[in-house]
């Protein structure tokens, strides 16, 4: 239930310097927190002059899950500092905390001021914004709790601004949210697989999974060939070249198994690995040339695994359907397609050329090229003959 009922919010702050500005740091209970400050939210038509981006519940929800999760000695939590602005002074009272020596009644000024500064909620009334959220409002949105959830007394280090105008505040919203270089999405992916017990992962990430066992299989084609995100000088100084990040290939896997009806059927995650190791083991057997020089080809790079992946979902369903699943029965389907387009990077423009396509869409249309080439035993290209007949005048 969200706390209600508190008229006034005391903490305890240091006056610091942050670069040019100067702010008060401390630490207070993310509940006390979230009912001293507000939203600012942009809104083009109601509020031109907002601060903040809409509001993600799931993002919200994902902030208050962390802060609730149990506490785990080899999984340590920590916030960075939520970042307010008093933009109306008449909230907050500001008194400098006396520091008496050796029990003598005069008061002595230590290299650090304390303040202790005394929020008025009773006075922040109506839709007014009277202590902006600069940095940190997914983190406070649930803080208070609410119809479902229980207020969070956990504490969190923040630090009060006072009187910034609202330029002032953009200047430090952007500087915060966008220039800030942000976690290489490989190296995160990485990073938050091996923080997962394998059961969740397997469960709430399985193209995680998968793609970390084709990386990590000695067996898998894709073994050695996948940057995982972080340093490239090692591999450099060794004359690796990885061609493909981690994220293009889970994302690959992902496409294989939102296209796949019959690899669902599998209840086990490691016959469904087993499966994409043979379709990709298939892929470089049949692209040998294409695979072995990723340099010279496209094949090997984020368009080729993109629509590697959604013809795969294609095949695996195909070849369940027949009762098989070996790198053989693959490779005959593979073999069908293999010289509908031209991987040459340097390839001239023309239907066969792949050069300068990218994205989801030029994948999609790159995979249903490849399937429309796809036989059935009897020599008929199925899906090929189907479109035909769809287009024709008597259909």
């Amino acid at each position: 239930m969200k706390i209600t009922g508190i008229q006034r919010v005391e903490v305890i702050v240091k006056e610091d310097g942050n670069l040019d500005t100067v702010c008060y740091r401390g630490s207070a209970p993310l509940a006390h927190l979230a009912l001293l400050s507000q939203a600012d939210v942009f809104d083009q038509e109601s509020n031109r002059e907002g601060l903040q981006r809409d509001l993600s519940p799931k993002h919200a929800s994902e902030a208050y899950e962390y802060v609730k999760r149990a506490i785990d000695p080899d999984r340590p939590r920590a916030f960075p500092e939520v970042v307010i602005n008093v933009r109306d002074k008449k909230v907050i009272e500001m008194e400098p905390i006396d520091w008496r020596l050796d029990g003598q009644t005069e008061s002595a000024t230590p290299e650090a001021k304390l303040y202790r500064l005394r929020f008025d909620l009773s006075k922040m009334t109506g839709s007014k914004v009277w202590i902006s959220r600069v940095d940190g409002n997914h983190r406070l949105e649930y803080g208070a709790g609410d119809e479902r959830r229980q207020p969070l007394m956990a504490s969190v280090p923040f630090q009060v601004h006072i009187g910034l105008t609202r330029d002032q505040e953009r200047s430090l919203f952007v500087d915060i949210n966008a220039n800030q270089k942000g976690l290489n999405s490989s190296h995160l992916a990485i990073l938050q697989g091996r923080l997962t017990p394998d059961e969740m992962e397997i469960r709430d990430h399985r193209d995680r999974w998968i793609a970390k066992r084709l990386v990590e299989d000695p067996l898998s084609p894709w073994h050695g060939l996948v940057h995982l995100g972080g340093s490239k000088k090692s591999a450099k100084q060794q004359g690796l070249v990885r061609y493909v990040n981690f994220a293009s290939l889970q994302t690959g896997v992902g496409k294989t198994l939102s296209k796949s009806q019959y690899i669902h059927d599998l209840t086990d995650p490691n016959a469904q690995y087993v499966v994409m190791r043979n379709y990709w083991t298939a892929v470089k057997r049949v692209f040998a040339e294409q695979w072995a020089t990723p340099k010279e080809y496209l094949l090997v790079k984020n368009i080729g695994v993109l629509s590697l992946s959604i013809l795969g979902g294609t095949i695996i369903d195909r070849c369940f359907a027949r009762e098989r699943y070996t790198v053989e029965d693959m490779a005959n389907y593979l073999e069908q397609v293999s010289n509908r387009f031209d991987w040459d990077k340097d390839a001239a423009s023309g239907d066969k050329a792949v050069t300068g396509m990218s994205g989801n869409q030029a994948a999609l249309i790159i995979a249903g090229e490849l399937s429309n080439e796809l036989r059935d035993e009897t020599g008929e290209r199925v899906m090929h003959d189907l479109q035909e007949k769809l287009l024709s005048k008597d259909a």
